[in-house]
């Protein structure tokens, strides 16, 4: 009976002793009361992935205010368009609301800082929706990393269901708001005018880049941004 309490006690203690370390970490990152949200329910089984990583990872977050809290478990879904995080406190995946936020970053597995904003879209569907800024400036780079759920044959899952990427690009600027693209060189040159696209041609002839991804289409246009040619909306 007594190796039974003493086992109850030191469980207990070390229970304690985390409580206080998770409480103490969020102390550290300073105005944590600041996150509200709902907890987190866990998507169906689906096949594929409703989020952006793999698990979750060490961020920052920015609030309309200014004021940032890093060192919090942050996790993307890009199904729900809904960013979410671990509370160490009450061990449960809250989801952030996305009006007190101006955006979020994170570096991810493969060491690339990623920088995340949230932005009214004004298109087919009106709404805030966080934005991944590819390249910032006058004029930016963004993507719109959504996730749909489609059908898709049973022997691939039972439910007939499926998570699949639909990744969207655009251009943008606050005066003249979004504009559609496709990561290929005959989109990037429809951006700009005749005599314009000769010099775009050139220029990426010159620094040997071939746009064949969204790796290398961002290289290209950090190469003539800072040329200040007139993109056309």
């Amino acid at each position: 009976m007594t190796n039974r309490i003493l086992l109850i006690i030191t469980i207990l203690g070390l229970l304690t002793a985390l409580s206080v370390t998770a409480q103490e970490t969020l102390h550290k990152n300073g105005n944590a009361e600041k996150i509200k949200g709902t907890r987190f329910i866990p998507y169906p089984g689906y096949s594929g992935s409703p989020y952006l990583t793999d698990k979750f990872i060490f961020g920052e977050i920015e609030f309309l205010d200014g004021i940032k809290i890093g060192n919090l478990g942050l996790r993307y879904s890009s199904f729900k368009d809904e960013l979410i995080y671990y509370n160490a406190v009450i061990s449960a995946q809250i989801i952030i609301d996305k009006i007190s936020l101006k955006g979020f970053s994170f570096t991810d597995d493969k060491g690339e800082h990623r920088v995340f904003r949230r932005q009214y879209y004004n298109g087919l569907l009106h709404e805030e929706r966080f934005f991944e800024v590819l390249s910032d400036g006058k004029v930016s780079l963004l993507v719109y990393r959504k996730v749909d759920l489609e059908t898709c044959d049973t022997s691939y899952n039972k439910f007939g269901l499926a998570f699949q990427p639909s990744f969207y690009y655009y251009i943008y600027s606050a005066d003249k708001g979004y504009s559609p693209l496709k990561m290929n060189r005959s989109s990037l040159l429809s951006k700009f005018n005749k005599p314009n696209q000769k010099l775009v041609k050139k220029m990426l002839r010159k620094n040997k880049v071939l746009i064949a991804d969204e790796h290398s289409f961002v290289a290209a246009w950090n190469l003539i941004k800072d040329k200040e040619i007139e993109i056309i909306f």
